[in-house]
This record gives structure tokens, C-alpha cells and sequence, in this order.
């Protein structure tokens, strides 16, 4: 069984799923049952799982999406310049 510390440790090195099925459910059972770190390690594991989640469907649609052409990226770039400049000279 692995302590609260050893937990966090393994949830903030990396995805959890590239653990062996074993210390997955150790893993997941302590952070099922555990009322010290329960609430936090779940919210890891789920932020971790959309993550995920959103990295697969990224690229199964990154064809699908539109494209800006350069003239667009370079009008884009020159608004967001000016408009940053004149935030700082504001302050």
C-alpha cells in the first residue's frame, strides 16, 4: 500500500497510466478510501484523464479544423502587438 506522500509523488511525476495495472489499483484504491489526500489526488487523476482525453481528440480533428492564411496571421500579430504596447505604456 503506498502513503499519501508516495501518491502525490507518482500522480505530479507523470500520467498515471503508464504505471503497471498493480500499482494502478493500489493507486487508485488509496486515492478511493484515503480522507487526507482523496479529494486532491482525484481531481489529479481526472485533470490527468481530460488531458488526455483532449490530446487523442486533438489529433483525430487537427485536419478538420480551419486554417488561417498568413495575411490573416500577420494582421492577427500586429493587433495583439499594439494593442500590448499600449498596455504598457498605460502603466
Amino acid at each position: 500500500m503506498f502513503t499519501c506522500k508516495q501518491i502525490s509523488k507518482v500522480l505530479s511525476n507523470g500520467d498515471y497510466q503508464k504505471l503497471s495495472p498493480i500499482r494502478r489499483f493500489w493507486l487508485k484504491l488509496h486515492v478511493k478510501f484515503c480522507v487526507f489526500c482523496g479529494k486532491y489526488n482525484r481531481q489529479v487523476i481526472e485533470s490527468q484523464d481530460m488531458c488526455r482525453c483532449y490530446k487523442d481528440s486533438e489529433e483525430q480533428l487537427a485536419t478538420t479544423r480551419p486554417r488561417m492564411d498568413e495575411l490573416q496571421k500577420d494582421q492577427l500579430k500586429a493587433l495583439l502587438s499594439s494593442h500590448s504596447s499600449k498596455v504598457k505604456e498605460s502603466k
